[in-house]
């Protein structure tokens, strides 16, 4: 070894290297998304490059051909630099040749390869899947949630501080700490998001505080934020990152509905001419009381948009209350809006005051309100026909003075016809009726939104990340939007967390928008609505639950390839025949075909 050799190790190291001698091992390769497990035989060796020949390839600019090498000895794994351009790294420093022992680890370019020396096969890989991979299998757990009525929970976990904060030295804790059935994916260099199936409140903050409270030799500081309630994947994405941001040292664990006020919604873009004629809207309607009800698709900003109503009222001062009707159970939301008194229910340990009671003298906004049950509607109208309300269990009417604004991505009116919304409460709602338009409608904003959203993102990460590369803008355009507002903040997001420069480039977004292969026209009127924008209802019997499960699958995967359907069925793993025959059967095809 030459002079410069950083082969130094600690005692314990090297005695942990010594004891854990043996033929098990494996390199573990963190790569953005992906964990990768290459078993290492006994004296045996394996290269680590970007291309042929080497004998691990990762597809990644900043590793050299043939980067590095790794060679089982009996004291441990060591590994070589092979003259690469951007060097091989251990504890921040470049090194030509240095011994490793088991957990330890070194980077190669934006790759690191920890070393797992184990007695039996690692387990690691269980459990932890591609971002891509992950986000689906999330949707699907939503769909099963609310078929079953079962509860779910998202936590995201980031390492806070300086020093060795990658997932690398942590990961594996908390995989085997979840349970098999769990799932993760990483979230960049240092965070990951876990999926807790049938996991209510309680069990979601005792495992939340399990896995980051208390501090533990060799990790950095760990923050949870955990989202109970979503409709869509997008949603809970969003949210527990928003809760994870709002975590600190003293305060680990936030779960969603631990601050009632909940996190603040940034004012809307007007760029566009659509968004400036809703801005002009917004302003006539917010000095007014009049309850307003706003259209648009999921993740299209209805929120934004009510806060923006709220903030420009004469109520601006007073509390402005949120709820998303579609995500809470059935059996709740009742009292979640007009609270409960002790007692009430099993649970109910002591009286507490709903949404209504919270937001007295200014705002609640009730998204999704079409999914309210029947009996929910009747004690909504109730309160806003009299100002007052009754308590869960209660004998005593509350008065309240709140201004309501409600938004849906349904047809109210149809619901009306089909009796599953009352006729009397729609026009107490739709006193004023503001539309927002999906993202793909206004095109003038999206590089405004991508901005602002970049902007946020690069503060919170550290401000390396300042700008996008053309292409990747020009792919950001190309995409139809399908979760709108929502999705774009998403994907600009974690473009910044796996972004190893200064500007996010076509490699850094998801594979979904780099399939993307034109600009894909809005529906027509009357076409099926996208996968955002179709519910489930409540009350379907099984079989039609999962015909609209698919139907929203097959949709956005033919909108996601401009109608072709042999790439859309390679999107959707299925036969091009059994496609074709769901298409058909659910009369979808007419909404893709050409004049």
């Amino acid at each position: 070894m030459g002079k410069d050799d950083k082969t130094t190790l600690s005692q314990d190291t090297i005695e942990r290297a010594r004891q854990a001698g043996g033929p098990r091992a494996s390199l573990v390769v963190y790569h953005r998304d992906q964990v990768k497990l290459m078993p290492l035989a006994d004296q045996g060796e394996l290269v680590v490059g970007r291309a042929w020949p080497a004998d691990v390839v990762i597809s990644d600019p900043s590793l050299s051909r043939q980067h590095a090498k790794f060679r089982r000895i009996d004291e441990g794994v060591e590994v070589s630099d092979l003259g690469s351009t951007n060097g091989t790294h251990y504890r921040g420093e470049r090194i030509e040749r240095v011994l490793l022992g088991p957990g330890e680890s070194v980077t190669l370019g934006t790759v690191t390869v920890s070393i797992n020396l184990t007695a039996e096969r690692a387990t690691l890989l269980e459990g932890i899947d591609p971002y891509e991979q992950f986000f689906a299998r999330l949707g699907d757990e939503l769909v099963r949630a609310r078929t079953f009525r079962r509860p779910i929970a998202l936590l995201m976990i980031r390492a806070l501080g300086e020093g060795e904060l990658h997932v690398s030295g942590w990961v594996p804790r908390l995989r085997n700490t979840l349970r098999p059935v769990d799932r993760m994916a990483l979230y960049g260099d240092t965070a990951v998001l876990a999926a807790l199936v049938e996991t209510d409140r309680d069990r979601a903050r005792t495992v939340a505080s399990a896995l980051v409270e208390g501090d533990r030799l060799g990790e950095p500081t760990l923050l949870c934020g955990v989202s109970l309630h979503g409709a869509h994947a997008g949603e809970l994405v969003d949210q527990a990152r928003q809760l994870c941001r709002r975590a600190r040292p003293d305060r680990r664990v936030v779960l969603e509905g631990d601050d009632p006020e909940g996190p603040v919604a940034a004012s809307p873009v007007f760029a566009s001419p659509r968004m400036r004629e809703l801005r002009h809207l917004v302003e006539r309607v917010a000095v007014s009381n009049i309850p307003v009800l706003i259209h648009g698709e999921t993740g299209s900003g209805k929120e934004v948009v009510a806060r923006a109503i709220h903030t420009s009222s004469q109520r601006a001062n007073g509390p402005m209350r949120s709820v998303n009707c579609g995500a809470m159970p059935a059996n709740l939301i009742e009292s979640q809006l007009f609270g409960h008194e002790k007692g009430a229910f099993t649970g109910a340990e002591r009286t507490t005051p709903g949404l209504f009671e919270q937001a007295d003298g200014g705002t609640l906004f009730l998204d999704e309100v079409g999914e309210l049950t029947p009996a929910a509607q009747a004690a909504l109208l109730r309160v806003l026909e009299t100002g007052r309300l009754m308590r869960v269990g209660g004998t005593e009417e509350i008065q309240v003075d709140v201004r309501l604004v409600a938004a849906t991505h349904r047809d109210l009116e149809s619901m009306v016809g089909a009796g599953s919304f009352r006729q009397d409460l729609l026009y107490r709602l739709n006193t004023m009726t503001l539309q927002v338009p999906p993202l793909r409608e206004r095109p003038e904003d999206l590089d405004a939104l991508v901005r602002r959203f970049l902007d946020e993102a690069s503060r919170e990460s550290g401000g390396v990340v300042t700008s996008i590369q053309d292409e990747a803008r020009a792919l950001l355009h190309r995409y139809p939007w399908p979760g709108n507002v929502r999705e774009l903040r998403n994907v600009i997001d974690r473009a910044v967390v796996v972004c190893p420069g200064d500007a996010i480039g076509v490699e850094d977004l998801p594979e979904r928008l780099r399939k993307a292969t034109g600009p894909i026209a809005s529906p027509e009127p009357g076409a099926p609505p996208s996968v955002e924008a179709l519910p489930v209802d409540d009350d379907a019997a099984f079989k039609d639950r999962v015909k609209a499960y698919e139907t929203r699958l097959i949709l956005d995967a033919l909108r996601a390839t401009d109608g072709n359907q042999t790439q859309a069925a390679k999107m959707l793993r299925m036969p091009l025949r059994t496609l074709v025959h769901k298409i058909r059967g659910y009369g979808i095809k007419k909404s893709f075909e050409s004049d």
